[in-house]
């Protein structure tokens, strides 16, 4: 953000890993990869990777040879040019406009890695900070998962389009969002609610990205207590990573026609057919 480049994560982590491997082989220790440095040079117009290696040849040269003379600085000079280094770091105009435009969850991450860094120290704030906004971000996605019945009016109307119609006792689902493991227990419960069973109940997977291996385990349960209450459960449009997933944990022979359809009117044509 600071030199207005676009920031090559896995370059950096590989390159800053490979000096982790090869610097204990010298007596030398874990590279925590601060910004001090990167940014005092940004601020001074070094915005090229060649301005890290000429600092790193100064700072080699500094202790090589200079250290008889960098010993007599003054470490109250010393803590006065990383209070500079330091404000010029934290961006307080960027920082304010966060803390008034930002969304309540991301402020509280915000001000939590923020006073952590202080009180702690850089990697515990960062830590913390990347598991708080996990949680949160899973909070929303599970907010994004629906489980939704089709109104019998509209679906008709879909299927009319093409010469079907759908047959009596036949419900039909649309699940919406990723199956995670978040959303688990509001999956269970939304088909927990089912007070009297119809004779075929079809899911709609067109809208879900992917399932994890707790969303899979949750819906073949699901679909298997559909099973013992001799409910035929049919599954429709999914995507060809779900369908590979669902093939995984066979759940095909507890499903109608045992596969998985490609569309809602070859299961419609299907039932017709009986």
């Amino acid at each position: 953000g600071m030199a207005k480049t676009r920031h090559h994560s896995n370059q950096e982590l590989i390159g800053q890993g490979l000096a982790n491997m090869v610097a204990p082989l010298f007596g030398g220790f874990a590279a925590t990869g601060a910004i001090a440095r990167t940014a005092t040079n940004i601020r001074n117009g070094g915005n090229s990777p060649i301005a890290a290696i000429v600092h790193s040849i100064f700072l080699l040269l500094v202790i090589l040879i200079f250290s008889s003379f960098a010993k007599n600085i003054p470490l109250a000079a010393l803590a006065a040019i990383l209070f500079v280094v330091a404000y010029n770091m934290s961006d307080v105009p960027h920082f304010i406009y966060m803390s008034t435009h930002a969304p309540r969850h991301d402020i509280f991450i915000l001000y939590t890695t923020f006073l952590l860094t202080i009180f702690t120290n850089l990697v515990v704030a960062v830590n913390i900070g990347v598991i708080f906004a996990m949680l949160f971000f899973i909070r929303k996605m599970n907010e994004f998962v629906s489980i939704k019945q089709h109104d019998q009016e509209t679906l008709n109307n879909e299927l009319r389009e093409n010469g079907f119609a759908l047959p009596k006792d036949t419900l039909v689902y649309s699940i919406q969002g990723p199956f995670f493991f978040g959303a688990a227990e509001k999956i269970e419960r939304a088909f927990a609610i089912t007070h009297s069973d119809p004779k075929n109940i079809i899911f709609r997977l067109k809208d879900v990205p992917f399932m994890d291996m707790t969303g899979l385990q949750t819906f073949r349960e699901v679909i298997e207590q559909f099973h013992k209450r001799n409910v035929t459960v049919y599954l429709c449009e999914a995507n060809s990573k779900v369908k590979r997933k669902l093939s995984k944990i066979e759940i095909k022979r507890f499903i109608g026609g045992e596969e998985i359809y490609n569309s809602l009117h070859d299961i419609i044509n299907k039932l017709q057919l009986k």
